[in-house]
């Protein structure tokens, strides 16, 4: 039996559902991300379930090629309020998490595109309510991040891409999301092969700035408390690179660099532009693999693309 990875904030069930009340809105998000910068591909995988198990999931691959970029996406699955994301299936998506907190199977089978991997967490869960400011209520009830390495196969059109061990990332937040309640949002995860790991979060809400995450120190995420960071971005404003200094609670900082080499472009709802872009970093000047993720208005987007 393994050593539990709970916390005071993450406990072995906060990797199921977390039901409510009939009638009050909540949704649980779970995502990995797969960066593999010598193959010059990455893939991502994001699934939810509301309240009464009513979910979705989107599986994308993408290139330096935008126009080859693959998104697989379902919605508004009835999967029922049974359904439990130990053993979880929707629209071709499978699931499993035989060990809470730690391991995570997914399988995908798609005309496009397969992915078959397994993901070994290398440590805890990191609750952004370990930050100074806590996790932010537009954001989510709760949210816990966590790096680890990861083992599969990806498949896209007739290319087949085994990996073995390499660096990998996941979330899970739960609660309800307000996507109209932040104005701008850098999320940032990345990992060397020697075990440098981080993961942050600046973001702009009500007029404040606000970051969440955490680094790596002796295999213990400590908190971000500070960060110094400046981002460059494409004609289109596509995040091309980003350049962060990162203070964490131990008084450590930590130099992290990131350039991109293929970015993905998500609309969410009518008014919310993501765009993903999967990058080759450094961390302390060791090489590595990384995401770099923008939230932007898609109104003000325009308005900043239009006045170059």
């Amino acid at each position: 039996m393994s050593v539990t990875f709970a916390t005071g904030h993450v406990v072995e069930s906060d990797d199921l559902r977390h039901r409510v009340a009939p009638g009050v809105k909540t949704r649980d998000s779970l995502f990995w991300t797969l960066i593999l910068p010598d193959e010059r591909i990455a893939a991502q995988v994001y699934v939810w379930t509301d309240g009464r198990g009513v979910a979705g999931r989107q599986v994308c691959v993408y290139f330096p090629d935008r126009e080859r970029n693959v998104v697989l996406g379902a919605f508004n699955v009835e999967l029922g309020d049974a359904s439990e994301l130990d053993d979880w299936h929707c629209a071709g998506l499978y699931l499993r998490q035989p060990d809470p907190l730690r391991t995570a199977e997914i399988v995908f089978a798609g005309d496009e595109a397969d992915i078959d991997y397994r993901f070994e967490a290398s440590h805890r869960p990191f609750s952004y309510r370990e930050n100074p400011a806590g996790c932010p209520p537009w954001m989510a009830t709760n949210r816990f991040e966590q790096a680890g390495r990861a083992s599969g196969t990806l498949r896209v059109g007739e290319r087949v891409i085994p990996f073995a061990d390499v660096w990998a990332h996941r979330d899970h937040s739960w609660g309800r999301r307000h996507w109209s309640g932040v104005q701008h949002w850098k999320w940032l995860a990345a990992g060397t092969p020697s075990g440098r790991e981080l993961n942050a979060m600046f973001h702009i809400a009500r007029g404040e700035l606000g970051v969440n995450g955490y680094v790596l120190r002796d295999g213990e995420p400590v908190a971000i408390v500070d960060s110094r960071h400046h981002a460059t971005y494409d004609r289109e404003m596509g995040q091309e690179s980003l350049e962060a200094e990162l203070t964490d609670a131990h008084g450590g900082t930590t130099h992290l660099w990131m350039r991109r080499y293929a970015i993905l472009h998500l609309p969410v709802g009518s008014d919310t532009l993501m765009s993903e872009a999967a990058c080759q970093v450094t961390i302390d000047g060791e090489a590595g693999a990384g995401q770099f993720e923008t939230l932007w208005p898609r109104g003000y987007l325009k308005r900043l693309v239009d006045a170059q």
